[in-house]
């Protein structure tokens, strides 16, 4: 039996990982997207907060998101929903399209309360809605 010295074992392993990381790097593996030749293009977003009188955040208020154009072409739109957090503040991440959205906030004890926003590719596009309580 031949017995392999831990020298031999031990350069047998850092050449080993050397052409797995050479490997990887012909690849393309660990290079950003555009180094690689494709444009990434950075997404949308869509954020707000929701308030009530007299400008205190309103959480677990359920804010939903529709695509205005698929809406007017009778197309299904299939609404994004998305709950508050305990500071009243939602987002949306979506791809990155310049597209027009309907925002609406709805609370229980309040009006509900519809804004129209476009979303634009690399911005953050901020929407705040202030909900008055019900009329009884």
């Amino acid at each position: 039996m031949k017995t392999i010295s831990k020298t031999t074992m031990t350069k047998t392993r850092k050449t080993g990982s050397l052409f797995l990381v050479l490997l990887a790097i012909a690849a393309g593996f660990g290079l950003p997207a555009n180094a690689r030749g494709q444009e990434k293009k950075p997404a949308s977003v869509i954020a707000g907060t929701v308030f009530r009188e007299p400008g205190f955040a309103l959480p677990g208020a359920v804010v939903t998101l529709e695509q205005v154009e698929l809406a007017a072409k009778g197309k299904r739109n299939k609404p994004q929903k998305v709950a508050c957090d305990a500071h009243g503040e939602f987002a949306f991440r979506l791809p990155p399209s310049e597209t027009k959205f309907k925002l609406t906030a709805v609370a229980k004890g309040f009006a509900s309360q519809t804004k129209e926003t476009a979303a634009v590719p690399g911005v953050r596009v901020d929407t705040f809605f202030e909900l008055k309580p019900e009329s009884r």
